[in-house]
């Protein structure tokens, strides 16, 4: 019997978390009714990975020889995969009981080419991911000139915060879906084309969804769809992965930019003013405040960000807290009718 839908869940090295998002996912079959088939794509993690999967409830597990990247390990399980309906994960989601049904409710609209889940960061379900953030090259280049021209810089921090704030709460059209979890119709894979595995560490599904872009296919961002994505925590970052992280970078900005366009973003890149330093936290704890809401980002601009209510106050929930690699967090307070930055702050994990 050919199942309803098939869930490649694509890992490297962070084989307790695949198993926990195999667990859930056969969860939300049982509950929702669903027959669905779970593919567990894993990109050369070695032998002693691979016996740590063996106890994962999949029902295909595609051990790849060497690391061929998140595009790679999409790819191999495309290959395998017998549904119409198609889900791709990061092996860092879980997936509680709800979380399938309006993903794939929505990619039955002919005129959807890919759809998305509202992410949380944490277990309490406080902290919302952002849904993606669409590229562009006076967009990317704003990026870099951040802390330059403050004024300009609050006017696209606000334009992002009411797009995001609207997406959390009503869903819609969104420009850019994050490719943590992402459903398409296979039809759609026949039209546009597989990953492009030439991007070994990130913009593969940006990349993608240009394709679906200039195909006439739209992206939706489904809220009422509900997961958890334990960010930063499925494989360590490293030098390895920054390399890659820069080569995926540099052949976007050049496919997308052209030659000129990627040499005055790698220019503006390697040549970054500082700017005034924010106030500094002590710990990434501020007090309640009606109307207003928290971002939160390692990147200086806030651009994209995570962000909590603080109608209750906040405080970063320690499990993000051991997620996050040493350094600064920004922080920036901001009104949620019209999304304008208030305050910002950098809380610095000690090494």
């Amino acid at each position: 019997m050919i199942p309803d839908v098939s869930v490649i869940v694509v890992n490297h090295r962070s084989a307790a978390h695949a198993v926990r998002c195999a667990e859930s996912l056969r969860a939300c079959f049982s509950s929702e009714g669903i027959a669905g088939e779970v593919l567990l794509v894993d990109c050369g993690s070695g032998e002693e990975e691979a016996q740590r999967l063996a106890g994962a409830p999949a029902d295909l597990r595609i051990l790849l020889p060497e690391n061929r990247g998140y595009s790679g390990g999409v790819n191999a399980g495309l290959a395998r995969a017998r549904a119409g309906k198609l889900l791709l994960s990061n092996a860092d989601v879980i997936y509680p009981p709800g979380a399938l049904t309006p993903l794939l409710q929505a990619i039955e609209e002919p005129s959807v080419g890919a759809a998305a889940p509202l992410a949380f960061w944490d277990a309490g379900g406080r902290v919302r991911l952002a849904p993606g953030f669409a590229p562009g090259f006076f967009r990317d280049l704003a990026q870099l000139a951040s802390g330059r021209r403050p004024h300009s810089d609050a006017r696209r921090f606000a334009s992002f915060a009411r797009e995001t704030l609207v997406l959390w709460e009503r869903g819609g059209k969104a420009r850019h879906l994050s490719g943590a979890v992402l459903a398409a119709r296979r039809d759609v894979f026949d039209r546009v084309g597989r990953f492009d595995e030439r991007f070994p560490f990130e913009y593969e599904e940006t990349e993608w969804e240009d394709r679906l872009r200039a195909e006439g296919l739209g992206l939706a961002f489904v809220p009422q769809a509900r997961v958890r994505h334990l960010w930063a925590r499925s494989a360590a970052e490293s030098g390895e992965t920054d390399r890659r992280r820069a080569l995926s970078r540099s052949l976007y900005r050049e496919r997308r930019y052209g030659r000129l366009g990627r040499a005055v973003l790698e220019a503006m890149d390697g040549a970054r003013r500082a700017s005034p330093a924010p106030a500094r936290l002590e710990e990434p704890v501020l007090p309640a405040r009606a109307g207003a809401s928290l971002a939160l980002s390692p990147n200086r601009s806030l651009l994209p960000f995570a962000a909590a209510s603080l109608a209750g106050g906040f405080r970063l929930p320690d499990e993000i807290v051991s997620a996050l690699r040493p350094g600064p967090l920004y922080l920036r307070v901001f009104r949620e009718e019209d999304g304008w930055p208030l305050e910002t702050y950098v809380w610095e994990k000690p090494n």
